[in-house]
């Protein structure tokens, strides 16, 4: 690893809603701005452009969400911030902050401020069959359909709850995906929902007539949409044959006799997502808990500062509000960062993040209306058999995180038992099913038990990139052929 003069008054990371809109507001203030993201492309997952090579004649075509997302990332491009695409953050402590390009040696840059906005990824919900060819997460259908145009299947069901519920079976529609059924594990609507979100309308008339253009395309389509229902299991031989269902209650536990099978080829599963607070956690930024945003979130003040002086964090990797609010969020803080390097005044600060504050929460109340009707059950970490891997890194199941738990309440402990946690993914696809089976054995709700210790890097990365190019092998690594 190598330390470089590079320094910033401003380190983004993440170049989702986010991190884009933080990126030119902090330019146009005369911030010093590099921002980093470890794809080869800017826009996140809600703006995820086409691959390195593809060119777009006519960006319309692609729809509303690729326009403004390259709005976005015009604006970033021509503020003269330094983009520095597949690059990861490995680590952060005060100013120095390790980076490491693709296929390059890690190094040290120096930033005064740094702002985190790594946005958030799928919730993976663990059931018999969750491991089979065939079962993707909504942003993987999204991957395939949004930017390389591949139907995901024949026959796709689609399981999930909030908004994406309405949304993404409407949207894969819309591209030619033959979706036969929507499942929703809340509650239909009812009328004392529907005045609740007339009266959080104000500002978000957008939002609204979204949900309902995409009802009326499923009505259209004649896709059923089926509530408090959720997936129970998948079943194939080398792939999705067939996905069971049940009828839930309002904790989402599966109600016995309610089991319903339909052959499909594809199961999309969409129940909500996870923030990314992988860095945070690393830097000792301090976190909460609350499920309806995603379950551990990062504790901010007004100008979005975290407990870590010279941390900022923004966007869905702070928790899950939406691309709307990330955008508004990625300029409240760079305005924060202004006021605290002195580049604006508090007056001018507080004058600029008006309008933006009047939008967060005007974003919030429409939040606060839709959460009854959304909320996540406790069921959704219920759904595995004792055989069900839970840790698809290092192949360790159900049964032997319950009989690991079965000794111990400590998360850390059961992860150096059964090394369920400890694989590539470093345990965002597992580890708050692991937390749930632990809290269940022990009577201790998920939103009390510590959580597993956070390590550097936070991606997995070659030896070779941190290796000290002056050591000798003296051939104890070296193949003997």
């Amino acid at each position: 690893m190598t330390s470089t003069d590079e320094q910033y008054d401003l380190l983004v990371v993440g170049g989702g809603p986010a991190g884009l809109a933080a990126a030119a507001q902090a330019r146009a203030v005369g911030l010093e701005v590099a921002l980093v993201d470890e794809r080869a492309t800017l826009g996140g997952q809600i703006y995820k452009q086409p691959g390195v090579g593809f060119v777009v004649r006519d960006h319309a075509s692609l729809g509303r969400d690729h326009l403004a997302g390259r709005v976005l990332i015009d604006a970033a491009e021509r503020s003269g911030a330094r983009v520095m695409t597949r690059t990861s953050v490995l680590t952060m402590r005060g100013e120095q902050v390790v980076l490491l390009a693709e296929g390059g040696t890690a190094r040290t840059v120096t930033a005064r401020r740094v702002l985190l906005a790594p946005g958030a990824h799928d919730r993976p919900v663990v059931f018999p069959g969750w491991t089979l060819p065939g079962v993707l997460t909504a942003g993987g259908a999204q991957t395939l359909v949004k930017t390389q145009r591949v139907l995901p299947g024949q026959r796709v069901l689609f399981a999930g709850s909030g908004p994406l519920a309405l949304a993404f079976p409407a949207q894969l529609h819309g591209y030619g995906v033959n979706v036969v059924e929507a499942l929703e594990a809340g509650p239909a609507p009812r009328p004392a929902d529907a005045l609740r979100l007339l009266a959080a309308a104000p500002g978000n008339s957008r939002l609204l007539a979204d949900g309902l253009r995409y009802r009326a395309q499923l009505l259209k389509a004649g896709v059923p949409l089926r509530y408090r229902r959720i997936v129970v299991r998948a079943e194939g031989e080398h792939r999705v044959e067939a996905v069971v269902s049940a009828a839930v209650d309002a904790s989402w536990r599966v109600l016995p006799g309610t089991e319903e099978r339909i052959e499909v080829d594809t199961l999309c599963v969409g129940y909500g997502f996870f923030p990314s607070v992988e860095l945070a956690r690393v830097a000792g930024c301090a976190v909460q808990y609350d499920e309806d945003l995603g379950g551990p979130v990062v504790v901010r003040d007004a100008w979005l500062r975290t407990t870590v002086p010279e941390v900022f964090s923004a966007g869905d990797g702070s928790g899950v509000e939406g691309s709307l609010v990330a955008v508004d969020e990625g300029r409240l803080a760079a305005l924060g960062v202004a006021l605290d390097l002195g580049r604006l005044s508090g007056v001018h600060a507080e004058t600029a993040a008006v309008p933006l504050r009047r939008r967060l929460r005007r974003k919030a109340a429409f939040r606060r209306a839709l959460a009854p009707m959304y909320g996540v059950g406790p069921g959704i970490y219920e759904l595995a058999a004792p055989e069900t891997v839970v840790c698809r890194c290092e192949e360790v199941s159900s049964g032997a995180i319950e009989r690991a738990a079965a000794v111990t309440a400590d998360v850390n402990v059961v992860k150096g038992y059964t090394r369920a946690g400890m694989g590539l993914c470093q345990g965002r696809n597992c580890s708050r099913q692991i937390a749930s089976m632990v809290g269940r054995r022990h009577g201790v709700p998920i939103q009390d038990l510590a959580y597993s210790t956070a390590r550097s890097p936070v991606r997995p990365v070659p030896v070779s990139a941190f290796a000290d190019a002056q050591l000798q092998d003296e051939g104890f690594f070296t193949r003997d052929d």
